[in-house]
């Protein structure tokens, strides 16, 4: 496997040439992907690796997919296409009338699914629209524009529900892939930009004046000050009233430039202000103006009164402080503590250093122990200040599995795998749940992966996360899930 020095080599340049940034925690797992892509590739130095992506733009576009590129599939995140169907397109029309044109910017697209969700959603609001995706990887970009996709991107919480329906009326299958029709295409571009330089706002190549801009699951790969260019140039780039949409799992841009947090029933979003609109609409009954407090939709203004600020959106995540010698001392006893079954102990010991992400996965885990409702909470609450953190997100979610709400079980691990698609508990815990929600191919898949994972290793090489698993143990257990898996689905007409 690379060693420490070889990734910091390697990361090196990728930081120079993209300006993406990599925690500390993010470090493994790049680590083994790193070490994979070099073995198919045949070389062993990390000098001959970094001359290599130097000269070969496909092996290095095809290194920044695998470290950076994690979960997409169509209507992502479904309440913020809900607040984009009730709250965007009626404001926009309210101000320009019923044929005006949203333009829309989906940036760091990756393979597009993102962009066309939008498109569909505008044909069956029949909102005329102009959408750019853009990526800085040429391969992310050809893989959108061919604009093929397999069953596997029409998953996901809610849209598992209409996923036929989308399939059958939106695209065509072709072999074992859906090609999407003309009609959604038609309204999509794309093309091939970093986020982390300054070539934009450029409306002389179509990049500004978008009333609404998605840039999810992306800004986690940036440093905070990157984070704070990056915003000020998409304010740049909206038309005043002009909204933004990141992923719930994103860093805050509140203090990062001029917009405005807007929590909604769906969400809180990021409004470039337009003063002239907002007065506008407070006089005409429209919908209020955007305020740093909160907006209804349409469709709640008379159900339901406006949500309260959410804290997880409106609290930026601060970095964690730095570990004192203090605070590793009382962490060696809490982990000893908690080996050793005293779960009270542990408890009391890191309940005053939860500010660390580490002391909440020590509380977290013993306290489960205790009170398994106590422990979902405080877990929820930790991750409020620590969104980043892989093994709260798995805690949680294991946590909810144990509750029966494989709903919301399934969504947290997904922000786990979105962290960590390597994570081998995280995986093997997804096909848990879609297995228990009776998505028995999914499931499988989830322990396919599992098993591949565990075969890269060290058969007696412990697996993070788990209860002092091997990968060989993990392994058998992923087999006889999909043993069981195969076996159902021969019974299943």
């Amino acid at each position: 496997m690379v060693n420490d020095s070889e990734l910091s080599d390697v990361l090196a340049v990728i930081q120079q040439r993209t300006g993406l940034s990599f925690r500390s925690d993010q470090r493994q797992s790049i680590q083994r992907t790193l070490s994979l892509l070099m073995q198919r590739l045949g070389i062993t130095r990390s000098a001959d690796f970094i001359a290599e992506i130097q000269k070969n733009a496909k092996i290095y576009d095809e290194l920044v997919d695998e470290i950076t590129v994690g979960e997409t599939y169509f209507f992502r995140e479904p309440k913020q296409f809900d607040f984009i169907r009730h709250q965007i397109i009626p404001e926009l029309r309210s101000r320009r009338g019923d044929s005006t044109i949203l333009r829309a910017w989906s940036a760091a697209c990756a393979s597009g699914e993102e962009a066309y969700s939008l498109a569909i959603l505008c044909q069956q609001e029949k909102q005329h629209l102009d959408v750019l995706g853009t990526d800085l990887s040429v391969e992310s970009i050809a893989k959108a524009r061919r604009a093929s996709y397999r069953e596997w991107s029409f998953r996901g919480g809610a849209m598992s529900q209409v996923a036929n329906h989308l399939m059958q009326t939106h695209a065509s299958k072709h072999s074992e892939c859906y090609e999407l029709s003309k009609q959604v295409r038609r309204h999509v571009r794309f093309q091939i930009l970093n986020l982390a330089t300054d070539q934009y706002p450029n409306p002389s190549v179509g990049i500004g004046n978008f009333d609404l801009i998605l840039c999810r699951n992306v800004l986690i790969y940036f440093r905070r000050e990157t984070i704070d260019a990056i915003a000020s140039r998409l304010y740049e780039c909206l038309v005043p009233g002009g909204w933004l949409i990141t992923a719930s799992g994103d860093p805050s841009l509140i203090h990062a430039s001029n917009f405005t947090p807007v929590t909604t029933p769906y969400g809180t979003f990021y409004q470039r202000p337009n003063v002239k609109t907002a007065a506008q609409l407070s006089t005409t009954g429209g919908t209020q103006p955007a305020s740093r407090t909160s907006v209804r939709s349409p469709a709640a203004k008379s159900q339901a009164p406006a949500a309260e600020p959410a804290k997880s959106a409106d609290t930026p995540a601060s970095p964690s402080p730095p570990q004192t010698p203090m605070h590793t001392r009382v962490m060696a006893e809490a982990r000893q503590s908690l080996a050793a079954g005293d779960y009270a102990a542990a408890v009391r010991l890191t309940e005053n250093h939860l500010q660390h992400p580490d002391a909440c996965v020590v509380h977290v885990r013993s306290q489960a122990h205790l009170d398994a409702a106590a422990a979902l909470q405080t877990c929820s609450q930790a991750l409020i200040s620590h969104p980043l953190a892989t093994e709260l997100h798995y805690l949680r979610a294991r946590l909810l599995m144990d509750a029966n709400e494989l709903d919301e079980a399934a969504r947290t691990i997904g922000r786990a795998l979105f962290l960590d698609r390597s994570d081998v508990m995280s995986q093997f815990l997804a096909g848990s749940i879609q297995f228990g929600r009776g998505q028995w191919k999914v499931a499988y898949r989830h322990f396919e992966t599992v098993l591949k994972l565990c075969n890269q290793q060290d058969p007696q090489a412990l697996i993070p996360f788990s209860k002092q698993n091997t990968a060989a143990v993990t392994a058998a257990a992923a087999e006889s899930q999909m043993t069981k898996i195969r076996a159902l689905l021969a019974k299943t007409p």
